[in-house]
């Protein structure tokens, strides 16, 4: 819902003991795509302090919806089926009330579907064993937003529509599970769905593929070692970004990373490991996490691999 801005009460009023005067004029000047615009005459009191605005639907009792200091209101979230009835109330910086206005009412109309859904983000997800494509996106201005419909396909230039659609949500984000595959490329499309059923255009379709895991090699999970200069990875299927991470501690505490592309195809490779000092007898973590070209996130992380300096 949409009140406006403040008024300004740093001036203080005198008390003239008595209530605002009754507001009039109260008007729908809108009443459509689940919202309500009311407005009504300011009232000239210079003591006012703004209006209480009150709601019910059916035969039900009035109640308080919110405080404004303007003569307008916008209701907004409302449903499509449902008559809403106002009143408003003016109220003094000292805190009396008027009595409520004359009664307006008005039923939402739905002409418009949403806009298409924005900036939407994806990212293929290998991590702990499980396979996952998330997706996220701005959520929609329109305030009659249902939820959202979500598209897959493995062709390019898919028409998102019944045959593709994969599932729903209310909120601006979700995460595909369903008979996912590695190398595989996914396509999908989002469209926002409003409250009166009326359904959004497809916003820009993005895609991307999972990855296997890069395995590491050397160090040996639970290794005691002399300090070295290289770890060994075993690369994945296709040509990829790779990140390695030494930490400290098993959750946190990063230590020394590096990241680099290579093309090398199932092959085992050596990296650096330059670090600026090792500690003996601590026992340092590493994994290799791989990124799809252009990715923001992880695509696939392995399992942490451990091992401590000896003198």
């Amino acid at each position: 819902m949409i009140s406006g801005c403040q008024r300004d009460s740093n001036l203080v009023q005198p008390d003239d003991g008595l209530p605002p005067a009754v507001p009039v004029n109260l008007t729908v000047y809108y009443a459509a795509e689940g919202e309500i615009g009311i407005l009504w005459q300011p009232n000239s009191e210079p003591d006012l302090k703004g209006y209480n605005v009150y709601r019910k639907t059916g035969s039900g009792n009035y109640n308080f919806l919110v405080f404004t200091s303007n003569y307008y209101f916008v209701d907004d979230s409302l449903e499509y089926n449902v008559t809403y009835y106002y009143k408003v109330s003016a109220v003094d910086l000292s805190g009396r009330e008027s009595r409520k206005s004359a009664e307006v009412f008005a039923t939402p109309k739905n002409f418009r579907p949403p806009s298409a859904p924005r900036s939407l983000l994806i990212n293929a997800r290998n991590w702990e064993g499980k396979l996952s494509v998330y997706l996220s996106w701005d959520r929609n201005p329109e305030s009659d937003v249902a939820y959202y419909y979500i598209y897959r396909s493995t062709q390019q230039n898919f028409t998102p529509d019944s045959t593709n659609l994969i599932g729903r949500t209310i909120n601006s984000e979700f995460s595909d599970t369903v008979n996912l595959q590695f190398y595989k490329t996914y396509y999908y499309a989002v469209r926002a769905v409003d409250k009166g059923s009326l359904i959004s255009a497809p916003g820009a379709t993005v895609n991307d593929e999972i990855y296997e895991i890069s395995q590491p090699i050397f160090p040996a999970d639970n290794s005691n070692l002399s300090p070295f200069n290289n770890f060994k990875i075993l690369t994945i299927k296709k040509p990829a970004t790779y990140q390695i991470i030494v930490q400290t501690n098993k959750y946190f505490g990063d230590f020394w990373s590096t990241t680099f592309s290579s093309s090398a195809i199932s092959d085992t490779i050596s990296v650096a490991f330059n670090p600026l000092y090792l500690d003996y007898n601590v026992t340092y973590y590493w994994r290799v996490i791989t990124y799809s070209p252009g990715g923001y996130s992880p695509n696939s992380i392995s399992q942490q691999s451990r091992f401590t300096i000896k003198q």
